[in-house]
């Protein structure tokens, strides 16, 4: 297992960013603090991402409970970063989210740590597609979300 942490903005304002990290700042509606990487096989099909996805009061929509789109902030974030593992190390914006099919389980209410995962199902050339879902409970058993992605790596 390695650990990655990337709520670095300082490397973003320093390399061509304009602004903060959507998922990873420490103002964020959803924060994602860092991910575990857990490699299959060196990278490729059952490399999986795990990591904590706390929803600030600031992901609020109706009252107590977070808006999907942070639930769908979040799967697209873990989406891209599990995709960067794919070659067997990380290779941070070597690609982007081309595609999110998120399906809204359960209403997060605000203030929640939930169990992110993303996990590489498939490899076709450029083309990983990655299954990922938000969790909790004993064995993971409180399913909030999940999705299906495709990220595409660049040439």
């Amino acid at each position: 297992n390695d650990f990655l942490c990337s709520s670095d903005d300082d490397y973003r304002q320093n390399n061509g960013w304009k602004g903060t990290d959507l998922c990873h700042s420490v103002t964020s509606p959803v924060r994602i603090s860092h991910y575990a990487i857990q490699y299959k096989d060196n990278g490729g099909v059952g490399t999986k991402l795990t990591g904590v996805a706390h929803f600030t009061p600031n992901a609020e929509s109706h009252s107590g409970y977070c808006h999907g789109g942070s639930m769908t902030a979040a799967m697209d974030d873990v989406i891209g970063w599990t995709s960067f593992f794919v070659t067997g190390q990380c290779v941070p914006w070597s690609g982007f989210t081309a595609q999110v099919n998120v399906s809204l389980r359960r209403p997060i209410p605000v203030g929640s740590y939930l169990k992110i995962v993303g996990e590489i199902t498939k490899t076709e050339g450029r083309k990983v597609w990655i299954s990922s879902c938000l969790v909790c409970g004993n064995d993971d058993n409180e399913v909030y979300c999940t999705a299906e992605g495709l990220a595409i790596l660049k040439k």
